[in-house]
């Protein structure tokens, strides 16, 4: 099974908890639709799993769509799958405008070797079909690196891909076994980069990454 770290989806034996009692109905619907729910950086101590998705607002294209929190044990959990590569996105994405520049990036990150993978609003459209991006939307990356000229190498990618197309790039870098760190955060000369995990967040030397 995908390590259960954050941005990894989850399909689940039955709906989990609502975080917010007015949200069990759209949790329940959810679920019953056979969507799965995105790990998020644990909340609360109810339950294992702090999870959520976002809703667009029945006839409100206009209107950010809702997140919903939930939270689930890990028994719960049925099966697990990282984020949708970008290649995926790029095919079924319907966004007027965007459909080229993604295939571009996708075939970009193909000749470079990298494996990138699309969350947030760009990946929710992308497995719905439904309006979740605006015109003011980031494409939020996911990139998995294990070594100091892994991270370097696609940091400089997504900084050389960002100067040509009509969307920012946002996103993070994956640490197997320690968390996520945002990429132009890790482009910075700081001693110290600020590391999320499902469990917490907390800064970091930048030596230590790799230690």
């Amino acid at each position: 099974m995908t390590e259960l770290r954050r941005h990894a989806l989850v399909w689940l034996s039955h709906a989990p908890e609502a975080a917010h009692e007015p949200e069990r109905s759209l949790v329940e619907r959810w679920h019953a639709g056979g969507r799965p729910f995105v790990v998020c950086r644990r909340r609360s101590h109810r339950g294992d799993l702090s999870l959520g998705f976002c809703s667009p607002y029945p006839g409100a294209p206009e209107r950010r769509p809702r997140r919903v929190a939930a939270h689930a044990l890990r028994t719960q959990v049925l099966r697990a799958d990282r984020p949708p590569a970008l290649e995926e996105v790029a095919r079924c994405h319907p966004a007027a405008g965007h459909a080229d520049a993604l295939s571009r990036l996708a075939a970009a990150a193909a000749s470079a070797g990298l494996d990138v993978r699309v969350f947030g609003s760009w990946m929710w459209q992308a497995l719905t079909g439904e309006p979740h991006v605006r015109a003011s939307s980031d494409l939020d990356v996911l990139i998995e690196v294990s070594s100091a000229p892994e991270a370097e190498r696609a940091v400089a990618f997504l900084e050389r891909e960002a100067r040509e197309l009509p969307f920012a790039i946002d996103g993070e870098l994956s640490v197997p076994g320690l968390g996520e760190l945002h990429w132009r955060e890790y482009r910075g000369d700081g001693a110290e980069v600020l590391l999320k995990s499902v469990a917490d967040v907390r800064l970091m030397r930048r030596e230590e990454l790799w230690s």
